[in-house]
């Protein structure tokens, strides 16, 4: 099933919910049952087929061959039940304590008992601007969860104790009983299917499941989407009547504004010390909460983020309703909310807010410690390469190509947009270059809101469809910001035609078949040379080499090489297993001139080997 196929899906299913939530539900319950009922039928057709192959164990003196099948059904089996048992992990954070943090936890006693929602077994303190509630089931599929809810504290800091408590109150609202426990349910069918598929279809070749997976998972995901968005406006419903209306609509509110002020003000910030600072800060979040509590971006700032996200279209894959459409079903206007006299956090943690903030830093600290110090020594490394490429440009050298774009570039990541762009549109008519120089003059430009760069992202898209998918999101975010509702729906409806055609075109890229037909290579003599040069190492053992096309309907300028190769004598590669690691081996190292496979001769390929030889595509050792 299509992206665009989903949707129409869900346009036909979205008003079948609205108009009747409880045969709908039981619609949905219905189709869990016919996945299970599937696995069911392939276990006892397993366990019947295994019975079976006993049995004739009786009647026949191929005992061996009786326990191989044996074997491999009985493994067959076992990997079905195994998917079965959904593994959750429990979700990360702080444990909070009575002691720690009281009057949050008195009020979700109150809200909990309010709702008649299940038992929370456990708070947890993050560094995110967010909260959730999560459920991990003991028993996998069969339930008995324990749960949780996670709160963020840069969140708690930035709202009033109201406006928490509402936004608490939505979290509890996932977790009562009926809707909100068969939301639960739909979503751990959901991740045991997710889970059988990536332990089955590790084989290749099509089967019986995955023709079964291929048809009913798609339609499952469809049917259950409006089920899961419902359960958001129930969430929002329960938030409302254990605060108010008003306050749910101000919590959401301010997620949008205060979340746009803290990155602006406080996370870009440590991201551009990154060269700078070896480590990261030991105070990441301490420093946050009087940021989170008082700042605001400018007034005008703040009235556009806000009026983007309330205008905004539904994203129609995504469970979760678009601003507007909880503030219309709440009958609430969007604004921004005041900063608050006393933060929730302030409010619910108390004299324990500076050392539980002590202890995020010192978790956030050490989550990035590796990969702070690696990226700090990289754009060391590059610091020095831009300042010798600035040393060749200013003593009257002419940089070429690569050089020019790697200054380009390097420019942009450590010096500015604005700086680079000139050194961008120099290379536009570069050989190699151009393609890659008139999209980056292109996203500059419209990133500065400058309507001359959607010109050049569709020249760039024109000119290579790897440039595509970037550049319909960078014009999608253009219009965006620029109010044209109308462009952004039409851009939408072209990334969804993009992802679709991307889809097919990794799957025809994925595999070779007999039914596949192969072209010549049309390799020009100095890719021949460099490929003659690779595969005539003599640590890779490669005795003899033969090079074709694929032939794809999709992106039939990127070529797709097939290269089949034979082990010298001496490397002693008889089994299927040691020649299959001999080339995994291979594809790692070679240098390919472009995307393809590397394929060993041998009783699997024999069909291959016979067709590139009939072609005469062998090349000529050195």
């Amino acid at each position: 099933m299509t992206r665009e196929q989903f949707l129409a899906r869900l346009g036909q299913l979205s008003p079948l919910a609205e108009a009747d939530p409880a045969a709908y539900r039981r619609r949905v319950w219905l189709w869990a049952l016919l996945g299970y009922g599937f696995i069911l039928l392939l276990l006892l057709g397993t366990v019947g087929l295994m019975g079976a192959v006993a049995a004739l164990a009786l009647f026949t003196k191929a005992v061996g061959l009786i326990w191989k099948v044996l074997i491999v059904l009985g493994v067959f089996a076992w990997r079905v039940v195994r998917s079965l048992w959904v593994k959750f992990e429990a979700p990360e954070g702080l444990p909070l304590t009575a002691t720690e943090a009281a009057p949050l936890l008195t009020l979700l006693e109150q809200q909990t008992q309010t709702l008649k929602a299940p038992r929370v077994h456990r708070v947890l303190l993050t560094s995110d601007f967010n909260a959730a509630a999560v459920q991990v089931p003991r028993l996998g599929i069969f339930g008995w969860p324990r749960n949780y809810v996670l709160v963020g504290l840069p969140l708690l800091q930035a709202l009033s104790p109201t406006q928490a408590a509402a936004v608490v109150g939505h979290e509890l609202g996932h977790l009562r009983g009926g809707h909100g426990r068969f939301g639960a349910w739909i979503y751990r069918v959901s991740q045991t299917w997710s889970q059988l598929i990536e332990q089955m279809e590790q084989q290749a070749g099509r089967t019986i499941f995955s023709r079964f997976t291929t048809w009913y998972v798609p339609r499952f995901n469809a049917w259950s989407h409006p089920v899961r968005r419902t359960d958001e406006f129930a969430a929002d419903a329960a938030a409302a009547q254990l605060t108010s209306p008003a306050a749910i609509a101000e919590a959401l509110c301010a997620l949008v504004t205060r979340d746009a002020a803290l990155d602006k003000l406080h996370w870009d910030v440590l991201t551009a010390s990154l060269a700078e600072r070896p480590t990261p800060p030991s105070d990441a979040i301490s420093r946050l909460l009087p940021l989170a509590k008082t700042s605001r971006l400018p007034e005008a700032d703040e009235q556009k983020a806000l009026a983007n996200a309330y205008e905004a279209d539904p994203d129609l894959f995504s469970t979760h309703p678009s601003l507007g459409e909880r503030l219309n079903a709440l009958g609430e206007k969007p604004s921004v909310p005041p900063l608050p006299e006393v933060s929730a956090a302030e409010a619910w943690l108390g004299s324990s807010l500076p050392q539980l903030a002590a202890q995020l830093d010192a978790a956030w600290a050490a989550d990035r410690a590796a990969v702070w110090q690696e990226r700090h020594a990289v754009l060391q490394q590059q610091r020095v390469r831009l300042q010798q490429l600035r040393d060749q440009q200013a003593a009257g050298e002419t940089l070429p190509p690569d050089q020019a774009w790697e200054l380009a570039d390097l420019t942009e990541d450590h010096v500015g947009a604005a700086e680079s762009l000139p050194l961008f549109q120099a290379l536009i008519e570069d050989a190699t270059w151009g393609t890659a120089a008139r999209f980056s003059v292109g996203r500059i430009l419209v990133n500065l809101d400058d309507a001359a760069g959607l010109a050049w992202l569709t020249e760039a898209m024109e000119r290579d469809p790897t440039y595509v998918a970037p550049g319909l999101a960078l014009q999608e975010a253009y219009h965006q910001r620029l109010g044209n509702r109308e462009e952004v729906r039409q851009l939408g409806a072209s990334q969804l035609r993009h992802a679709d055609l991307l889809d097919e075109a990794m799957a025809e890229r994925a595999t070779i078949t007999p039914a596949d037909h192969l072209l010549a290579h049309e390799l020009t003599e100095t890719q021949l040379q460099a490929l003659r040069g690779e595969i005539a190492t003599p640590e890779y053992g490669i005795a003899q080499a033969w090079l074709v096309r694929k032939q794809v309907q999709h992106f039939a300028n990127k070529p797709l090489y097939v290269l089949v190769v034979a082990p010298l004598p001496e490397k002693k590669l008889t089994k299927t297993e040691t020649i299959g690691h001999w080339v995994q081996d291979l594809a790692a190292k070679l240098v390919m001139p472009g995307e393809g496979f590397v394929i060993g001769v041998g009783k699997e390929y024999r069909w291959l080997e016979k067709k590139v030889k009939d072609m005469g595509a062998e090349i000529e050792m050195r």
